[in-house]
């Protein structure tokens, strides 16, 4: 394992996010990247603040922001970021956005980082060391809900790309409470913390960006993410899109969200 301090990457988080906040109250420029998404002068921001925190590490990274180099799929390790995860809500001042930052070995997170800028909340795990949260000095380890039927769960669905087959799920399989929110890495931490039970994506455009810190963090918090088939997500792919969807819950649920998809 090579020598690297969480602290250290919980340090960068921050200061990308503060750099973030920086443009939220304020007029700044969005542009529209080659698949017609949003990105803000805050994404570009946080994406330099980010690389120049990562880079004396040594390691490739594979960043929602800049352009992949595919030297990456020769390292065992690789960072995996996004650095304004959640642009959309962003713009619109939901609140829901956050920084991510994963780090992959051999295919699979090994750490990983959600912070949240407004309010100053960090999720954070490390492999085989539990998933904990920070908010207002107070540190506590946080592990998913028992919850074990649909009737009593809670799902958390897209604010901002929910797609009608995901709606038609929720309704056919009588899940009593919804949340939307934005940012694909709070959604799953929502999860880790016990807060829902169930967040699913029928898209082929979520990416390894978007799910490498949480994964962790919800693994480590002892839930699940898998594709819909319930294959487990690699990293540090090729092609960097979950191309058969995701479905994150509390692990109690995930078979029945398989068969019932």
């Amino acid at each position: 394992m090579i020598d690297i301090d969480i602290r250290d990457i919980k340090n960068v988080a921050r200061e990308a996010g503060r750099e973030i906040l920086k443009y939220y109250s304020k007029e700044y420029y969005i542009s529209q990247k080659s698949d017609n998404t949003p990105v803000t002068e805050a994404d570009l921001a946080s994406d330099r603040i980010i690389r120049a925190g990562l880079n004396k590490y040594n390691i490739p990274i594979l960043s929602e922001e800049t352009e992949d180099s595919k030297s990456r799929l020769d390292s065992e390790y690789v960072w995996i970021i996004d650095p304004l995860d959640g642009t959309s809500d962003f713009i619109q001042g939901t609140d829901d956005f956050s920084v991510l930052i994963g780090l992959s070995k051999g295919g699979q997170p090994i750490l990983g980082i959600v912070y949240t800028p407004v309010t100053d909340k960090i999720y954070f795990a490390e492999k085989g060391k539990g998933a904990f949260v920070k908010y207002k000095k107070n540190i506590k380890q946080i592990r998913v809900s028992n919850t074990d039927n649909f009737s009593e769960a809670t799902i958390i669905l897209s604010r901002n790309h929910l797609l009608d087959s995901e709606v038609e799920f929720f309704q056919k399989a009588e899940i009593k409470n919804k949340v939307k929110m934005g940012s694909a890495g709070l959604k799953i931490c929502q999860i880790a913390e016990g807060r829902a039970e169930i967040y699913v994506s029928f898209s082929r455009k979520v990416s390894e960006w978007d799910t490498c810190a949480g994964k962790i963090i919800l693994e480590e918090a002892n839930g699940i993410i898998t594709d819909m088939s319930g294959r487990d997500l690699t990293y540090n792919n090729p092609n960097p899109k979950h191309l058969d969807g995701l479905i994150a819950s509390n692990g109690l649920l995930q078979e029945k969200i398989i068969k019932r998809i």
